[in-house]
């Protein structure tokens, strides 16, 4: 009984270390940037002025990213250009949850 409560304390430390080796050991994005937009997040699902970070917590659409391109948009903000690509990929995302 006691095992078990130990690896009840340490199971939740062991799956954030699978997550965050996973982000960091991640193949690396093919996602293109324009226009000083900059591709951030845990798994470079962000696109913004600058840098930021996100959770590694992963979304099985974030692989939808790494061939987009994030570049200034119409409105002037960084964002991911909408591509027949891209639209199709999250919405096959989408339909699995």
């Amino acid at each position: 009984m006691a095992a078990m409560r130990h690896l009840m304390r340490i199971l939740p430390a062991l799956a954030t270390s699978v997550a965050l080796v996973g982000c960091t050991f991640d193949a690396p994005s093919r996602a293109r940037s324009e226009d000083a937009c900059v591709i951030g997040g845990c798994a470079g699902e962000l696109c913004a002025d600058e840098p930021l970070v996100s959770p590694c917590i992963w979304h099985d659409a974030y692989v939808c990213y790494r061939d987009a391109l994030c570049a200034r948009q119409a409105d002037g903000a960084c964002g991911w250009t909408p591509s027949d690509e891209l639209s199709a990929c999250l919405a096959s995302h989408a339909a699995r949850n």
